[in-house]
């Protein structure tokens, strides 16, 4: 058949599917806003329809039963409004292009070919008919392993052997057939180089569309504990492992929600910068923070050092040694003689060291201290509830009552279930004595009773810094985890790591730990270290076996970022480390090194280019730090063009001309990259390499590398 009848062939079948979505789309408004109406009319409704009976405990029984059930209406109303929510983001993304691969498949002792169509969200009408199928299901997999001929994917019901007869490609706009290609492999093909030829954006966009066959293997990975992902930059590491997390989502649906997801980003502007990523795949974002930020969440709050202090903090600790010593001073900790705090109300003493001591040692010798500990905590809550009740029948409250303000009074009094004079006093003085001792509810419930900060000492010999390293909060919270509580981290199931080479040994311990029973994606480049802790992917990995996980390790060794010639440099800067990168000759202009006598000369230099690009390309200056950003911006004159980003405070990405420290780029691209100041002075050990790859690794289009002086030897064989 010529390509002139198959166009018209499949124009007329987008025509179709693409009515068929307008029609859909019309529906689920439709049903969107009376389930919007139905939710308001219901809440509008629930105080006139349920009446609080207490006359009587069966009156009582029947009022809570009505009150469950209208729980579970309103739990019904809110399920539909959101799965109508989710219909909606997903036909207005396929509204953009409803598919973007067909396949042509045989399957045994079958003459006829079935079509499929792979698009990022599927579709069908309301006869079940299958317009488009989701890029996640198992048929799917045959358009990225790119095998044609016999081949099979793996099915619900197991393996489904077929014959791969065709693999199309296709680009649509809207309704409109663009163009379209057979093809069996996807390396070089015409749709991918498009896509890496476009210019950046100031957020991430996913690559559904041009998933390559190693990138697949690691997102429809199901069957490891732990998956380690090395991949040199512009690899596509974070792009699968966000596609990882939405094929995670789709073939866990019924036990997976995106809250039992973690995903541990290397700082809040690449948290910015990957947002709207699986929202474009019609997904929740899991749960997402920083390392910084889940330390801050756990035990006492002690301030936790930023990244920028981190940078400049070359002390690497024995941090791993820590954690050892840490688990051994539990293990051999009495907890009888524990020295623990009195709960006191100023000189009134509540609850005795002696007591709580005596409640400790009434448990079984073989009990885990920190179930012991919380058993103590109970026990402590219960003496504090008896106390308060014995407290509030003391005489002193009524006078205290007599000389209070109208005003507190009656905020005392207006949620009492109203009785006699004399029942309604009493529970405005039980109000009254909860409120004088809730302080100590919370010192219970906080384990403020235990000098947690002595036994940390104890365990490790050192003192607490402020602010802490985050090595120091990483043993502290492991210290709280083990000897006080122990968080129910089971509804984690996933945890997700990106730049894991910046980790040390003993946060990767810590996790390894903390979250035992979850599967993890350790993703990262071993020549993007730049923090002085950090580990080797070989310890990654040595770290995870060692809690008896088994850990499978892949490479991505193809780099889709930069054109051709900007890869070559960064191949040329890992040296012989480098023989088995691949590089995708993409065209483009060579890096430039253009040498500068003075600084003053230099500065003009810059100057002159940090104005916008007429053609729309994103710049960047990149610093070694982020006092020397804010240093440089000063030397430039504070130029209005430029955008300053010296902290992980300010989040503005979405502007012409930028200037950041390298550490903060990690993960992003950009069209143009300058890299400040390559001098031999300033670049000339390792870690200094290693900032170097990074720097240039942010570049798609243009890479330019000035020098004031002599150049750095690492640029010197390619100048």
């Amino acid at each position: 058949m010529s390509k002139k009848n198959e166009w018209a062939i499949e124009q007329d079948y987008l025509t179709m599917v693409y009515g068929k979505l307008l029609e859909m789309q019309e529906k689920v408004f439709n049903d969107f806003d009376d389930a919007e109406l139905d939710s308001r009319n219901f809440l509008k409704n629930l105080s006139d329809d349920i009446r609080i009976n207490t006359s009587s405990a069966s009156d009582s029984f029947e009022s809570l039963i009505e009150v469950e059930q209208k729980n579970q209406e309103l739990a019904q109303l809110n399920y539909k409004r959101e799965w109508l929510e989710k219909q909606k983001r997903n036909i207005g993304q396929l509204l953009e292009g409803p598919y973007f691969a067909k396949l042509d498949v045989q399957y045994p002792d079958e003459s006829e070919i079935e079509q499929f169509y792979i698009g990022v969200a599927g579709f069908s009408d309301e006869d079940h008919h299958q317009y488009v199928y989701d890029w996640r299901s198992p048929i799917a997999n045959l358009y990225y392993e790119n095998n044609l001929g016999p081949t099979s994917y793996e099915a619900p019901m197991g393996q489904v052997t077929v014959d791969l007869k065709n693999r199309r490609q296709m680009k649509l706009n809207k309704s409109k057939l663009v163009d379209f290609f057979d093809t069996s492999t996807a390396i070089e093909d015409p749709m991918l180089l498009e896509v890496l030829n476009e210019e950046s954006t100031a957020k991430l966009t996913d690559i559904t569309s041009t998933i390559q066959k190693e990138q697949n293997a690691i997102i429809r990975d199901t069957k490891s504990d732990v998956l380690i992902v090395e991949g040199i930059a512009g690899s596509g590491k974070t792009s699968t492992i966000l596609q990882r997390i939405a094929f995670l989502l789709y073939r866990y649906k019924d036990d997976l929600v995106p809250e039992q997801v973690l995903l541990l980003s290397p700082n809040p502007m690449f948290s910015k910068y990957i947002e709207e990523v699986l929202p474009s795949l019609g997904e929740k974002n899991p749960r997402q923070m920083t390392y910084r930020d889940l330390m801050r969440n756990r035990g006492r709050h002690y301030e936790v050092e930023n990244l920028e202090e981190q940078l400049k903090n070359p002390l690497v600790l024995n941090s791993l040694d820590n954690m050892k010593a840490i688990e051994e001073y539990v293990a051999d900790l009495k907890p009888e003689l524990m020295d623990f705090t009195p709960i006191k109300r100023g000189d009134e003493l509540i609850i005795s060291t002696k007591w709580m001591q005596q409640t400790i040692m009434s448990l079984p010798k073989e009990v885990e201290l920190y179930r012991k500990l919380d058993y103590l905590k109970e026990k402590m809550n219960e003496a504090l509830a008896k106390f308060i009740r014995t407290e509030s029948k003391k005489p002193k409250w009524r006078d205290e009552l007599e000389n209070m303000s109208n005003e507190e009074y009656n905020q005392l009094f207006a949620k009492v279930k109203k009785g006699s004079e004399d029942e309604n006093i009493q529970q405005v003085i039980n109000r009254l004595v909860n409120r004088r001792y809730s302080n100590l509810k919370g010192s219970i419930n906080n384990f403020s009773w235990i000098d947690i900060e002595s036994h940390y000492i104890l365990a490790t010999g050192l003192r607490i810094n402020q602010p802490m390293s985050l090595d120091q909060a990483t043993e502290f919270a492991y210290l709280y985890h083990l000897m006080i509580e122990r968080r129910n981290n089971r509804k984690t199931k996933f945890v997700i790591l990106d730049e894991v080479q910046d980790y040390s040994e003993a946060q990767l311990y810590f996790l390894s730990k903390v979250y035992s029973g979850s599967h993890f994606t350790l993703v990262g480049d071993g020549y993007q270290s730049i923090f002085a802790q950090g580990t080797s992917f070989k310890r990654v990995e040595e770290i995870f076996q060692a809690s008896h996980r088994q850990v499978k390790s892949v490479q991505l060794l193809k780099s889709y970022r930069s054109s051709g010639p900007i890869s070559h440099f960064m191949k040329h800067l890992l040296g012989g480390e480098g023989s088995g990168v691949e590089v995708i000759d993409r065209p483009g202009k060579d890096p430039e090194f253009p040498q500068f006598s003075s600084q003053e000369a230099y500065f003009e230099y810059l100057n002159k280019q940090l104005t916008p690009a007429k053609n729309g390309y994103r710049k960047v200056v990149l610093t070694k730090d982020s006092d020397e950003a804010k240093r440089l911006y000063r030397e430039l004159g504070e130029p209005a063009e430029v955008t300053l980003i010296a902290d992980s405070s300010r989040m503005e990405l979405n502007v012409p001309v930028l200037l950041m420290p390298v550490h903060l780029a990690k993960g992003l691209e950009f069209d143009v990259v300058i890299v400040h100041n390559v001098s031999k002075k300033r670049f000339k050990d390792s870690q200094d390499l290693n900032l170097l790859y990074t720097a240039s690794s942010r570049a798609m289009h243009e890479l330019y590398l000035p020098y004031v002086g002599e150049p750095s030897n690492y640029i010197v064989p390619i100048k």
